[in-house]
């Protein structure tokens, strides 16, 4: 019995301690849930008797438990004192949940205009499903029926009306066309340009009237019409020639047929030599210096910037480059040489120095006289100034040095030009041209032509868009063929240009 008291005794001690060791441990978590532990006591029945047994030899001890409790508010710290544990402890915070979502409520119109919204949308992209097949449908027939798709054509159209309104020609006026297809393809980085025309246009100057003394002359030829006096509009492959640079300051072009020099040299004639007849001057001779006109055909030339101011210009054409026969060839036939030096002081300033070697080459204007072929050595000096945005002066000469058939003879031509750009409106140009068309000035057989005549020339381009324009001329020869027996002749035209 003793020692059942005695291990009852020491377990109730045992628990006491644990129960107040574990307490102190959590540091009164039990406040946030609202209890707190005050004087902690077993008093169990059978404990209380059993330790009352046991007075003499076992005390009855009394546990206190040290408390601390955390404040609501670090603002306000209450002081615990070791001994007193039954301090009240803050107020307990109450959590008030949130309200539980209401369930929405959906109105029956709202679910029909949901249900509209939704075949609305099914129709639209029915809609765009097929404008999208179409599309691709109608991309894959243009990849099959391409051509080419670095391929562009430019189309120049010139409808002329022409006539001899005084002098010596007939005085029947003509109506023709000349028309021009380029095909320009990018090929590594250079330009391949393929072109078809047709010419349906006479020369004015071709008809003399019966009982006069006048001939037949290229001097006044219309520049939309063939020196050959090509009537027929029938369509052939004119110029082919291939375009590219080596380095940003040199070009190169290589003609496989009828090449011109304006494709490698700058004609110095700005406003008057516009797409070769189509715009500009009415005329040939009055459109660019008479010395280009020398070099037409196979072969190439190229075009260098020295400087900012300055340009060099080389070529080589050969009148019959494609026939391998006797007396043809690139170097065997007719030919032309070309050497020019171009001057810009400014932007709106130019002068060229040119040299040319022909063989057998026409000037196409001028004096039937001045058009015989033979070898020559051509000089020329032109200019172009630009005095304000209003107005542009300028003008050129021209020496050659002929030999046909032994006889040394001597052609001159020059000519002032004076340019009104944007005159009455942007895009419009009027201009104005007096000089004297090639005239052989001197022959060691007496064979030079009889009279200097003038080319005195007008005309007003008129911008009606960015595709049509409509040119007005008027051309006075004051005698033309340079002959003395001829009658002053006034040559009338309107042309009209359409760009496509």
């Amino acid at each position: 019995m003793k020692i059942w008291n005695y291990q009852l005794n020491w377990l109730t001690i045992t628990a006491s301690g644990l129960i107040a060791t574990l307490l102190m441990a959590s540091d009164v978590r039990a406040t946030t849930s609202g209890t707190i532990v005050n004087n902690l006591q077993f008093s169990s029945p059978q404990l209380i008797a059993v330790a009352g047994k046991r007075k003499k030899r076992v005390k009855r001890k009394t546990v206190r438990v040290r408390t601390r409790v955390k404040p609501a508010n670090t603002s306000t710290v209450p002081t615990t004192s070791p001994t007193d544990v039954t301090q009240t402890p803050p107020p307990t915070r109450q959590i008030t949940p949130p309200p539980a979502p209401s369930e929405p409520s959906v109105t029956r119109e709202e679910i029909e205009a949901l249900r509209r919204s939704n075949q609305e949308l099914r129709e639209q992209l029915i809609k765009v499903d097929d404008t999208a097949a179409a599309a691709v449908k109608k991309i894959e027939q243009i990849d099959k029926q391409q051509f080419s798709i670095n391929t562009k054509l430019e189309g120049q159209v010139i409808f002329s009306l022409t006539g001899a309104v005084t002098g010596d020609y007939s005085r029947n006026s003509a109506f023709g066309q000349r028309t021009r297809l380029d095909l320009k393809t990018d090929i590594n980085g250079g330009t391949l340009t393929t072109r078809l025309q047709s010419i349906g246009l006479g020369l004015a100057n071709n008809n003399p009237n019966p009982g006069t003394t006048a001939v037949s002359t290229l001097d006044g030829r219309i520049a939309a019409t063939d020196p050959d006096g090509t009537t027929n509009s029938s369509v052939g492959l004119d110029a082919i020639k291939y375009e590219f640079g080596i380095s940003p300051q040199t070009q190169v072009v290589v003609s496989a047929n009828v090449g011109g020099a304006d494709d490698f040299t700058d004609t110095i004639n700005p406003f008057f030599d516009i797409g070769d007849g189509g715009g500009g001057a009415i005329t040939s001779f009055a459109s660019r210096p008479s010395i280009y006109y020398g070099l037409e055909g196979v072969g190439g030339g190229i075009r260098h910037k020295l400087s900012d101011g300055i340009e060099l210009s080389l070529g080589y054409l050969a009148g019959d480059g494609n026939n391998p026969a006797v007396g043809n060839g690139l170097f065997g036939g007719s030919y032309g040489a070309l050497a020019q030096v171009t001057f810009k002081p400014n932007e709106f300033s130019k002068i060229g120095l040119t040299y040319t070697r022909t063989k057998n080459a026409d000037f196409t204007t001028g004096s039937t006289n001045a058009n015989q072929g033979g070898d020559s050595n051509n000089f020329g000096l032109q200019g172009s100034f630009q005095l304000n945005p209003q107005l542009a002066v300028g003008g050129w000469a021209g020496y050659t040095q002929n030999q046909l058939a032994g006889v040394d003879r001597q052609i001159w031509n020059w000519a002032v030009t004076a340019a009104a750009p944007n005159f009455g409106g942007e895009g419009n140009i009027a201009g104005l041209l007096v000089g004297q068309s090639p005239r052989v000035t001197s022959a060691s057989d007496g064979t030079a032509d009889t009279k200097a005549g003038l080319h005195i020339e007008g005309f007003y381009q008129v911008k009606l868009s960015e595709s049509v324009s409509i040119t007005p001329g008027l051309i006075y020869l004051s005698a033309p063929n340079h002959d003395a027996n001829s009658q002053p002749a006034v040559i009338g035209a309107l042309r009209t240009t359409f760009l496509f």
